[in-house]
C-alpha cells in the first residue's frame, strides 16, 4: 500500500515550523537526505505531542543557533550526507551556500557563499558559527561568524560579513599562539574566542565606521575536579543567558567520550576578574545544548526544575538532563519510533514573549529537620507508610481507628522499644501519633550491640544534593522507605568515595580523605593526600574495617597510555605511598597488557586489590608480594560493546557486570580461578547484588521478592531502579515500570550502597595512627 497523499493545505502545514514555545524545539532530522524533521518540546502537555515536518530552509542543511541570536538560524548547505541521498529541496540551493532563517517570521538573509572554504581540499573543517547579534537590530552591526580549524594542527581562519550587505567573506587576522579552541560565544555585541591555557581573544567586529579589533586577554580557568586521573577527557560548552555566560563541561571517561557521561561542572564568567568561577548553582537559569546549537531560558515561565541542563550525544536519540542542585543525571527517549535513518537532534529556540499559561517556578522544597538523628519516614517521608495511613481513613470514615496498641500505657511503650532494632524502632514509632510521643528517637550511639545484630537488612541506597546538609537513606527492603540524615557538621563538601561494613570512604577538597560511619556519625581521619597530588583516582577501596588494625586504603588512577598510578596506606602509617607502574609485558611476545582504569571500585580479594578494565581484564595489587601491580593476560574480554563495568565478590567468588549503552545487555560472569576464565552467570540464586560506582555488594536477599536481581543508584519515579535476571529486565520497586534499558530513569551522582551498622567503637581505634 502506498502513501497517503497529502492535501495541499496539509503540504503547506508541514513546510511551517511549529508554533514558539517558551524553551527551544528538539529537532531530529531523519528520513531519506534528512529532509523530514520531528519536533519535541519539553513543555507541551505530559512531554507526548511531537510534529512531523518538511521545511525547506534547513532539509539536508547543517545549522547554528545560540541565544545571542536571538531566534535566528545561520544555514549552510554543506554536503550531501553520507547515505548518498540528498533532500527534494536541495536543489534550490547551491553547495556552499549560506543565509540566515527566522522560523518565526520566515524570513530569509542570504549570505556569501561558502564553498571555497569547505572544499574537501582545503584542510579544514568548521569549529564553529555565531552571530554577534540579529540582523533586525537597528544599530547595523550585525556580524555572522564562521570559525574554521585545521585538521592535522591547530590553526585557524575566522570569517565574518555583514549579513545583507557583504557579498564576500573577509578573514580576520587570527592571533597565533593563543592555544586550541576551547569555544566560542558573542556577548554584547562582541566575538569571545576561549582557548586553553587561560587564552581569550575579544573581538570587536566591524560596525559602520570602525574597523575590526582583536584583544589577547587571560582568562583564568579553574582546574576541572579530577574524577578520573592525569587525562581526564571532557568537551566544552559556552552558553550566553541573559546578562551571563556559563561553561558547561561534560567529563568522560577516557574510552567513552561522547557516549557515557561522569559528571558535568559549571562555571561563571566573570569579567571583572576575567576568570571563569565555579558555580553551585544556576539559579532560575535552564540551560540547553546540542550538536551545534544552544540555549537558555528562564525556569519560570517554563514550569521547570530551576538549574537544569538538558543536553543531547552524537548518534543517540536520548534525551539527558542534568540537575545540578540534585546532583543527578536523567535519561529519557522523547522520540522512540523515529524513522530510519535518523541523525542526532539539535535544538531550535523560537523566541516567544508570551509566558506559559500555568507556568510556575518548580521550587525545591526542603522539611525542617528538628532532630539531628534520623527522622522517621512515617512522619511525611514514606510513601508507604502514608498509603497505609490513607487506606484506614477510607475505611473508617475518615478518623484512624485505634489499634489494640492503644491499651498500652507510655511505659509499657518505652519498655517495648528498648528491645527493637533501630530500624524496627522507626516502624514501631511509625504506628500512630501516641508511639511517637510516647517513644523518644533513637540515640544511634547508645544502641545494645546485641540489639543491632539481630535484623536482617538489605544494603541502603545513600545519597545527597548538592549543598545539601540532608543525606537521604533509601530501604529497598521495606519499600523505598526513606530516612534523613543532617550531616551538615560532618560532611560539608564532602563526596562519597567508596564504601564497605557501614563506612564511607568520602574525599573533601583537593587533598582530604577520611572515614564516616553516618549511623554512628563517628569519624576516622587519614593523612592529607602528599605533595602536590590531589585527589584523581577512578577507583578507591579499602582491605577492611578502618577500625582494624589490618586496613589498607588502596587508590588507582591511569597515568599516560601504559601507565597507571596507585597510592595506598595502611592503618598506622602517617602518610601516603604512591608509586606508578607500567603496564605489563608478556616475556613471550612482547605484548602490552593494555589496562585502563575503570570508573568502579576495586575489590579486595584474596590479599590483593583486584581491579577491573572496561573490557574484563583484571590487574592486581598484591599486598603478599612487597605491594607489586600486575596485569592478567587472563581471563580474556569475554564480551563487546561494553559502556560500563563493575566488580563484587559474592560468596568467595569474583562477579562481574557488564552494561551496554544507557544500560542495555547486562551481562554477568564468573571467575573461575582454575581455568582462568570468565564464565557467564545466568542466575544469582539466593542472592541480591547492589551496585554503584561506589560500592558493589552482594548479599543473601533477606526476602524471596529480592532475590537474583540487581539493584542499581537509579530512581524511576520515587522507586529503586533493579533488573530482574527472571524476566531479563529492569523494574521499579513501587510501580509497574518494565524496561530494556535505563530510559526514563535518573542516576544519583554523589551516592553509595552502604550496610546498615551501628556498632560502636573506642577513640583508640579511631585514631588511624593506632595499631
Amino acid at each position: 500500500m502506498g502513501k497517503k497523499k497529502l492535501s495541499a493545505a496539509e503540504r503547506s502545514e508541514r513546510r511551517r515550523p511549529p508554533d514558539p514555545r517558551a524553551s527551544p524545539w528538539l529537532v531530529y532530522p531523519h528520513g531519506e537526505g534528512k529532509k523530514d524533521q520531528t519536533f519535541y518540546n519539553h513543555c507541551e502537555p505530559n512531554n507526548e505531542k511531537t510534529y512531523r515536518k518538511c521545511l525547506p530552509e534547513i532539509s539536508g542543511k547543517s545549522f547554528w543557533q545560540s541565544p545571542a541570536d536571538q531566534g535566528w538560524l545561520i544555514v549552510l548547505y554543506k554536503d550531501v550526507e553520507d547515505d548518498g541521498q540528498s533532500s527534494n529541496f536541495s536543489s534550490q540551493w547551491k553547495l556552499g551556500d549560506c543565509f540566515l532563517w527566522n522560523p518565526v517570521s520566515l524570513e530569509t538573509i542570504q549570505l556569501p557563499n561558502l564553498l571555497p572554504w569547505i572544499n574537501k581540499n582545503t584542510k579544514y573543517h568548521i569549529r564553529d558559527s555565531v552571530l554577534s547579534s540579529p540582523p533586525s537590530n537597528s544599530d547595523g552591526n550585525s556580524m555572522a561568524f564562521f570559525l574554521f580549524a585545521g585538521d592535522e594542527r591547530p590553526e585557524y581562519i575566522l570569517l565574518c560579513c555583514r549579513p545583507g550587505v557583504d557579498k564576500q567573506w573577509k578573514a580576520v587576522a587570527f592571533p597565533i599562539g593563543k592555544g586550541i579552541v576551547r569555544g566560542v560565544f558573542c556577548f554584547e555585541g562582541k566575538l569571545h574566542i576561549s582557548c586553553y591555557y587561560d587564552g581569550h581573544i575579544e573581538i570587536d567586529p566591524f560596525g559602520n565606521k570602525k574597523p575590526v579589533t582583536v584583544k589577547w586577554l587571560n582568562a583564568s580557568h579553574q582546574p576541572l575536579y579530577s574524577v578520573l586521573g592525569k587525562s581526564t577527557p571532557f568537551v566544552d560548552h559556552f552558553v550566553v543567558s541573559r546578562d551571563e555566560i556559563f561553561r558547561v563541561v561534560r567529563i568522560f571517561h577516557p574510552l567513552t567520550v561522547n557516549k557515557e557521561i561522569v559528571t558535568i561542572e559549571i562555571f561563571r564568567m566573570d569579567f571583572s576578574l576575567m576568570s571563569w568561577v565555579k558555580v553551585e548553582s544556576l539559579g532560575d537559569h535552564v540551560l540547553f545544548i546540542g550538536k551545534c546549537t544552544t540555549a537558555s531560558c528562564v525556569a519560570a515561565e517554563m514550569g521547570l526544575t530551576r538549574g537544569c541542563v538538558f543536553f543531547t550525544q552524537p548518534n543517540d536519540k536520548s534525551l539527558y538532563t542534568f540537575d545540578l542542585e540534585g546532583d543527578s543525571i536523567s535519561v529519557v527517549v522523547p522520540c522512540p519510533n523515529l524513522p530510519t535513518p535518523w541523525s542526532s537532534p539539535d535544538w531550535v529556540m523560537m523566541p516567544t514573549v508570551t509566558r506559559v499559561a500555568d507556568g510556575r517556578r518548580a521550587e525545591d522544597i526542603l522539611n525542617d529537620v528538628e532532630e539531628s538523628i534520623i527522622t522517621e519516614a512515617m512522619e511525611n517521608k514514606c510513601s508507604i507508610n502514608v498509603n497505609e495511613e490513607e487506606e484506614s481513613q477510607k475505611t473508617n470514615g475518615g478518623e484512624l481507628e485505634e489499634s489494640a496498641w492503644g491499651i498500652l500505657n507510655e511505659a509499657i511503650l518505652v519498655w517495648i522499644s528498648s528491645f527493637l532494632h533501630p530500624v524496627d524502632r522507626i516502624h514501631f514509632r511509625s504506628v500512630c501519633q501516641a508511639h511517637r510521643s510516647a517513644v523518644p528517637a533513637v540515640n544511634w550511639r547508645t544502641t545494645s550491640t546485641d540489639i543491632i545484630q539481630t535484623t536482617s537488612l538489605s544494603p541502603w541506597l545513600v545519597f545527597s544534593k548538592k549543598n545539601d546538609p540532608i543525606y537521604n537513606f533509601i530501604d529497598p527492603m521495606h519499600n523505598n522507605e526513606k530516612y534523613h540524615m543532617n550531616l551538615s557538621e560532618f560532611l560539608l563538601d564532602a563526596k562519597i568515595r567508596f564504601s564497605k561494613g557501614g563506612w564511607l570512604l568520602m574525599s573533601s577538597g583537593k587533598k582530604t580523605v577520611f572515614f564516616f560511619n553516618p549511623f554512628t556519625r563517628e569519624r576516622i581521619q587519614l593523612p592529607d593526600l602528599p605533595g602536590r597530588y590531589e585527589y584523581m583516582f577512578c577507583g578507591i577501596s579499602f582491605s577492611s574495617l578502618p577500625t582494624s588494625a589490618d586496613c589498607v586504603v588502596f587508590a588507582i588512577t591511569e597515568w599516560g597510555e601504559d601507565a597507571v598510578f596507585i597510592f595506598f596506606i595502611s592503618r598506622g602509617d602517617a602518610s601516603w605511598s604512591f608509586r606508578i607502574f607500567n603496564n605489563t609485558r608478556m616475556p613471550s611476545s612482547e605484548k602490552c597488557m593494555e589496562f585502563v582504569p575503570w570508573f568502579n571500585t576495586p575489590v579486595f580479594y584474596n590479599g590483593g586489590f583486584y581491579c577491573l578494565d572496561y573490557d574484563g581484564t583484571l590487574g592486581v595489587f598484591d599486598l603478599e608480594d612487597n605491594f607489586s601491580w600486575k596485569v592478567l593476560a587472563n581471563p580474556e574480554q569475554p564480551c563487546n560493546s561494553v559502556y560500563q563495568s563493575f566488580l563484587v565478590e559474592c560468596e568467595g567468588k569474583l562477579l562481574s557486570v557488564f552494561l551496554g549503552h544507557i544500560g542495555s545487555q547486562v551481562r554477568i560472569y564468573r571467575l573461575d580461578s582454575s581455568k582462568m576464565v570468565w564464565v557467564k552467570v545466568k542466575n544469582l540464586g539466593k542472592h541480591m547484588l547492589c551496585i554503584s560506582h561506589s560500592s558493589c555488594i552482594s548479599a543473601i536477599a533477606p526476602n524471596s521478592c529480592m532475590e537474583n536481581k540487581i539493584y542499581f543508584s537509579r530512581f524511576h519515579g520515587e522507586g529503586i531502579l533493579f533488573y530482574s535476571l527472571d524476566t531479563g529486565r529492569y523494574h521499579s520497586l513501587g510501580s509497574q515500570h518494565s524496561a530494556q534499558d535505563f530510559h526514563n530513569t535518573k542516576k544519583q551522582l554523589n551516592c553509595s550502597w552502604i550496610e546498615p551498622n551501628w556498632s560502636r567503637t573506642t577513640g583508640q581505634e579511631l585514631d588511624w595512627l593506632s595499631i
